[in-house]
């Protein structure tokens, strides 16, 4: 998996960009880790660009209808089933599809488990085969598919793992930072910073690091005499949250960026 934000990025909200022990920076990193993990769980894929390797479909259509059609290659032959519900549509999980390396198609493959599948002449041809559902152009002129669909001049195998597919997704860390002038993608940095932030917090709070000084909530009230504050309550747990989940305000920067398809 690929890293959305970085530690000084998170220690600079917290305050301590000059000043981090290494207790700090690692408590920090494990916050990040976490922040991400949940981000991530909630899109439903990773939003780092990254290649991927994946086998579809996911789904087993195979009880929609039982006609089909027999393919033969000359040594094999396999029942080629049609399924009822349209199957021109390969839906990945990782988006935006920035290209396809490689595709195959192999009606015997078993996601790769069968000796010898996917072999070089199961190679499909973008532009002949298929071609995924390109709808935007990136600050470098290069094609992008936001929702992740790739069409068939044909129908998809409704057989899961007979198809293979390489490609790149994601979004570049200029793009997550808001330096591109075509995608911008920083909520899901500024989500993950602002989540990784709640749960560093969280941590120095329950150590009582009086050095930095972090307080759990909104303060009611305050003496100086043997200085001693109280908090609300509510706020601290409004503020902190469970450890493993998203803020609501976080899910709701995040909408626009989660895979729907995935997430049923």
């Amino acid at each position: 998996m690929g890293k959305i934000a970085k530690d000084d990025e998170v220690l600079l909200e917290l305050g301590l960009a000059d000043s981090a022990t290494s207790n700090e920076r690692a408590i920090v990193i494990a916050a990040i880790n976490k922040a991400e993990g949940a981000v991530r769980r909630h899109l439903k894929y990773d939003p780092v660009r990254l290649s991927r390797t994946e086998f579809y479909p996911q789904t087993d259509f195979r009880n929609l209808s039982q006609g089909g059609q027999w393919e033969s290659d000359g040594t094999n032959a396999v029942f080629r089933r049609e399924a009822a519900a349209a199957v021109d549509e390969l839906q990945v999980r990782h988006i935006p599809i920035r290209s396809i390396t490689s595709l195959r198609i192999d009606h015997n493959a078993r996601s790769g488990a069968t000796p010898g599948s996917f072999p070089a002449s199961s190679e499909q041809v973008e532009g002949t085969d298929f071609w995924p559902n390109y709808d935007a152009v990136d600050s470098q002129g290069d094609k992008i598919c936001m929702d992740g669909i790739i069409r068939s001049f044909g129908a998809w195998p409704i057989t899961p793992g007979n198809v293979r597919i390489v490609y790149e997704a994601g979004y570049t860390d200029e793009e997550l930072r808001g330096n591109e002038s075509v995608i911008d993608a920083s909520p899901i940095l500024g989500v993950v910073i602002s989540e990784a932030v709640r749960k560093a917090k969280k941590v120095f709070v329950n150590m009582k690091h009086a050095r930095v000084g972090f307080v759990a909530g909104l303060m009611t009230s305050e003496r100086m005499g043997d200085y001693a504050y109280t908090i609300d309550a509510t706020s601290a747990a409004e503020l902190f949250g469970p450890s493993w989940d998203l803020m609501l305000d976080s899910k709701e920067a995040l909408q626009e960026f989660v895979n729907l398809s995935m997430a049923y």
